[in-house]
């Protein structure tokens, strides 16, 4: 019969097994009452922990015993349970030489009494949680940490990694000590949802649902990879988990995740004629609903744009004037220091080519800004629908889904590059605007410039481009199409050499020779507009000629 025996010997007390065939009932028998050898039946002392400690502590105080001994793994919990009453011993030895697990790791946290514990080794993750909670310094007799496969792929170094992981990995045939790691991994984590098995064999994965409904763990997802060899049990498997009423009742599912060249192999296995069928019309379903919506968003938001030019075509008719007055005294720009090297250009002279009428862009600015202060300019290009205000955002994304009145909309707005400066313009102005081919709206129609029955007449070789500060007539020097690129969109250069450089490099791409020179001083610029679904751009660059 298993008794529970003290020693107590140079100054240590040491707690071990002792087996007697004999059961000794009177505990007050002197002849077991020794500090060579007290016995205790194992269930007493169970049930009377506190009246044990009390007792020895008397005979622990008489050696000034300070350290214990555990001299066997069954006692190792229970050891600690009764030096937890025991405040005299501070140091404790675990002597079996096998690493400290979850349980014993709990035992050590309600301990308060003890200072150090010598043991074999402990998983790094239980150290970690011992250190931050308590003084108790950990001794180990093994340098080296060991780490199971279990932890080990898993990246399991830490008590956090096992209380948070969400997805465990398993890739190789679990031995002892990976179910125990395992099993303690579920004892901590709360949060695990995937279980992904890279390796499969029957008998491992019951294994593996046993230790999950042990730990009670519910809607859990056991993932397969769809290797030839894991496939091999996948009838098995089916019928396990028919079977299995913990499985149905805790949510447990299984997936197969076949690999993309098995799917490659076996395409034809994997799916019967009337799945075809079904994926078949969904596919056609999906492309009518998603040709549908993009559609009545391109109508909504046409719609919208249509509304908002038409205000835009009554503010300008208000505004016009076939007498050709006085304009109204023009805004004074805010003071801004112009950059190096540009001159600033004389004011120019109203210009006569835009319209038969003159239109006071000054005004008309004034009155949009009113209305949304991100208004920079009116830009136009002639004989194309091109004739919008100009917007400027905080970046280059707003006004692509966001139209003149800042409401939601998938057409955008023409802007300004959010670099340029509106007031003192920079050497190079990008304007940016979508390609609406469909309704020639924003920059949409920009693309007959690529026509040389368009580029090669004079009058539509000019742009206009007005501030509320400045009436400005720009000469096209360069039209071309070009692979998506931003090395057309700086905004300022550091030498005159730089620009002029630059100049001659987007010349050089032109699809007609204009003959228009641009000076080192000049100021110019850019129109951009997408191609061939995003692929490509088309460019025209422009130079300020009055």
């Amino acid at each position: 019969m298993k008794k529970i025996r003290f020693v107590i010997n140079d100054n240590t007390l040491t707690i071990s097994y002792k087996i007697e065939k004999n059961t000794f009932k009177d505990l007050t028998n002197t002849n077991l009452i020794s500090k060579d050898d007290l016995v205790f039946d194992l269930k007493y002392f169970k049930n009377n922990i506190k009246l044990v400690a009390g007792f020895l502590n008397v005979m622990l105080k008489e050696d000034s015993v300070t350290r214990a001994i555990i001299d066997h793994d069954e006692l190792i919990i229970l050891g600690l349970d009764l030096l937890g009453y025991m405040p005299m011993v501070k140091e404790l030895v675990i002597k079996p030489d096998i690493p400290i697990d979850f349980d014993t790791h709990l035992a050590i946290l309600k301990n308060d009494t003890l200072k150090v514990i010598n043991c074999y080794t402990i998983p790094t993750y239980l150290l970690e949680r011992i250190d931050t909670t308590k003084t108790v310094k950990i001794e180990t007799r093994n340098e080296v940490f060991f780490v199971s496969n279990f932890l080990r792929v898993n990246n399991l170094n830490s008590y956090s990694d096992v209380f948070y992981k969400r997805k465990i990995i398993v890739n190789y045939e679990f031995q002892e000590v990976d179910f125990k790691d395992f099993e303690q991994f579920l004892s901590i984590n709360t949060y695990l949802k995937t279980i992904y098995f890279e390796y499969i064999n029957l008998d491992l994965v019951k294994n593996v649902v046993k230790y999950l409904r042990e730990a009670k763990k519910k809607n859990v997802t056991i993932d397969i990879k769809g290797t030839p060899n894991n496939l091999t049990y996948f009838n098995a498997l089916e019928e396990y988990v028919r079977k299995s009423k913990y499985i149905k009742k805790n949510n447990i599912r299984f997936k197969i995740d076949y690999t993309e060249d098995y799917k490659l192999d076996n395409f034809l296995k994997l799916l019967n004629f009337a799945s075809l069928k079904y994926i078949f019309v969904v596919i056609i379903l999906s492309c009518f609903l998603g040709y549908g919506i993009n559609q009545y968003d391109l109508y909504k938001s046409s719609t919208e744009i249509d509304a908002i030019t038409d205000d835009l075509a009554d503010l300008l008719e208000e505004f016009e004037n076939f007498d050709t007055p006085e304009p109204e005294p023009e805004p004074e720009p805010p003071t801004i220091t112009e950059p190096s090297n540009p001159t600033t250009p004389t004011q120019p002279s109203k210009p006569t080519y835009v319209s038969p009428y003159y239109k006071n862009y000054a005004k008309v600015i004034s009155v949009l800004k009113e209305q949304n202060s991100d208004t920079v300019g009116w830009v136009t290009v002639n004989n194309t629908t091109v004739n919008y205000p100009v917007v400027q955002a905080l970046n280059n994304s707003y006004y692509l889904t966001h139209d003149f009145n800042k409401n939601s909309n998938s057409l955008g707005w023409v802007f300004m590059d959010y670099r340029n400066n509106p007031y003192v313009l920079d050497q190079n102005t990008v304007i940016y605007g979508h390609n609406i081919a469909k309704d020639k709206l924003m920059f949409g129609n920009l693309s007959e410039t690529l026509n040389p029955n368009w580029y090669k007449k004079e009058s539509n070789q000019y742009i206009t481009f007005n501030t509320a500060w400045q009436d400005m007539q720009w000469k096209i020097f360069s039209i071309y199409k070009i692979a998506a690129t931003n090395d057309y969109l700086y905004n300022t250069f550091d030498t005159q050499e730089e620009f002029l450089g630059f100049v001659n490099k987007i010349k050089s791409r032109s699809i007609y020779d204009f003959g228009v020179e641009v000076k080192e001083n000049d100021k110019i610029i850019t129109l951009s507009t997408c191609q061939n679904s995003g692929k490509n751009r088309l460019v025209v660059h422009a130079v300020l000629v009055q």
